[in-house]
């Protein structure tokens, strides 16, 4: 592996990817509600067990969870989710 430099990140944002399992034929609908919601950065489309994975950021950790708990998780389409919360780094190395 060769180490190819450090990047410092210009913020601290609380961070967190959410897998989600839709109710079956839903998850079109589910990618427009969360395209709504302040905090969502990235939506994926998955194949497998889950439906979708989406980043999401907040000021802080307290937030992020409001985030999730109170706007993507009170989705009717949605059937459950898994939440990794990211911890916090000031510096990443990026390695090959």
């Amino acid at each position: 592996m060769q180490e190819l430099g450090e990047i410092t990140y210009p913020h601290r944002m609380a961070t967190a990817h959410v897998i989600i399992k839709c109710k079956t034929g839903l998850e079109d609908q589910v990618v427009e509600q969360l395209r709504k919601i302040d905090g969502v950065k990235n939506i994926h489309r998955t194949s497998g067990e889950f439906d979708i994975l989406a980043k999401v950021e907040a000021m802080d950790y307290q937030s992020l969870r409001k985030i999730i708990r109170w706007k993507i998780f009170t989705e009717d389409c949605i059937e459950s989710i898994t939440t990794l919360m990211c911890m916090r780094r000031s510096m990443c190395t990026i390695v090959e």
